[in-house]
């Protein structure tokens, strides 16, 4: 039997996991448990570990990541999951996408020579310090679960053996039912009433490392942009990267009743108003990877996803206002276009793939000992 550990660590990878959790707590062969850390367990961004009991998901560990300072941050985690590995001894430990909290992850897994560290949309290349992250991920994990052949590819220039390296496509849109989305005529979060057949934008943006000193200024001009498009406009917090806290500041700021704010939104309710929406707008991963499969069109602000594989529904914008505002009146008219529209991303299978390469894979030396190929 094997034991496996999933690392639930963020809202955005939330929606690649609790499929997976499903597939392996409803098979005998394996133990399953959950570490949950990040900002799950952040009262200021919303507590999305309530998402996770919500689905009756049971949570084993929890270990709060202090993000003040980032770096202290991943040695305090350090500590307290080598502990966590101590206590379960898993053989499998599993991680999705690329924040922070997983290099500790990652830290404690590498060196020990018993656990397997699988990775979840590895190889993947978006444009800010999640890069550095999720490539130092991929030469500290033993198994890679890209969803592109050209992040597959360049896990094999990243010197990474091929049998190490399973191609699956992306989790996260395994959940996914636009035509369910769209039969919706309203949708109560909190206790907010929202007429989907009503227009209106999604705004979530995140601070970019390299810029958060400059990020106050930066959501300034997505806010001012917005203001031009007479709709209501839904905006979602960010989360709690460096210079965070100005995006919360101007939101908490804003007076105009055409905005309504939430903290955290559960991921089924998230991917009903994006899709009803006129188009999304910001710098998320959700706008890269499930808006295809959403039918709408997204303005990306920045350089957080540059260097992201896109779809045809993708309109890069840079900082400026007027800017922004250009690509959100191209995205409102690409919604209006197009409906075919074909997800690079993944067929939506994906979390079927990754859980069948895990239950029959066995567990050697020679998978445990990695390997540069050149």
């Amino acid at each position: 039997m094997k034991r496996i550990l999933l690392v639930l660590e963020s809202r955005a990878s939330y929606g690649y996991s609790k499929n997976l959790y499903k597939l392996f707590k409803d098979d005998k062969k394996f133990t399953l448990k959950t570490f949950v850390t990040g900002t799950h367990l952040s009262k200021e961004l919303g507590l999305s570990i309530k998402n996770i009991e919500k689905d009756q998901i049971k949570i084993n560990y929890r270990e709060k990541f202090y993000n003040k300072n980032l770096a202290i941050g991943i040695g305090k985690l350090t500590i307290k999951f080598s502990k966590i590995l101590k206590m379960f001894k898993p053989n499998i430990v599993l991680i999705f996408g690329d924040r922070v909290e997983l290099m500790s992850i990652a830290i404690c897994c590498t060196y020990n020579p018993n656990i397997i560290l699988a990775h979840v949309q590895a190889g993947d290349r978006s444009g800010h310090i999640d890069d550095v992250t999720r490539m130092t991920l991929a030469k500290m994990c033993h198994i890679h679960f890209p969803a592109t052949k050209k992040a597959y590819e360049r896990l094999i220039k990243l010197g990474e053996q091929k049998s190490r390296i399973f191609l699956v496509g992306a989790p996260q849109l395994d959940d996914i039912d636009c035509n369910e989305y769209l039969k919706r005529k309203e949708l109560h979060i909190n206790s907010k009433k929202i007429n989907l057949k009503e227009k209106y934008l999604v705004i979530l943006q995140h601070s970019v490392f390299k810029d958060y000193k400059k990020y106050s200024q930066i959501f300034s001009n997505t806010l001012s942009a917005c203001k031009k498009i007479n709709v209501k406009k839904y905006i979602i917090y960010p989360n709690y990267d460096p210079g965070y806290n100005f995006i919360i500041s101007l939101i908490k700021k804003i007076k105009n009743k055409n905005f309504i704010i939430f903290k955290n939104i559960n991921r089924q309710d998230f991917l009903t108003l994006v899709c009803n929406s006129q188009a999304l707008v910001g710098n998320s991963s959700a706008g890269i990877l499930e808006s295809a499969s959403l039918k709408i069109g997204v303005v990306n602000i920045g350089d957080r996803q540059k260097n992201r594989e896109k779809n045809k529904n993708i309109f890069n914008a840079n900082y400026k206002s007027s800017d922004i505002y250009n690509k959100i009146k191209k995205a409102i008219k690409f919604k209006s276009n197009n409906s075919k529209i074909k997800n690079i991303h993944g067929d939506g299978k994906s979390s079927e793939k990754i859980f069948k390469i895990l239950k029959n894979i066995k567990i050697t030396e020679n998978l445990l000992s990695k390997d540069t190929t050149y």
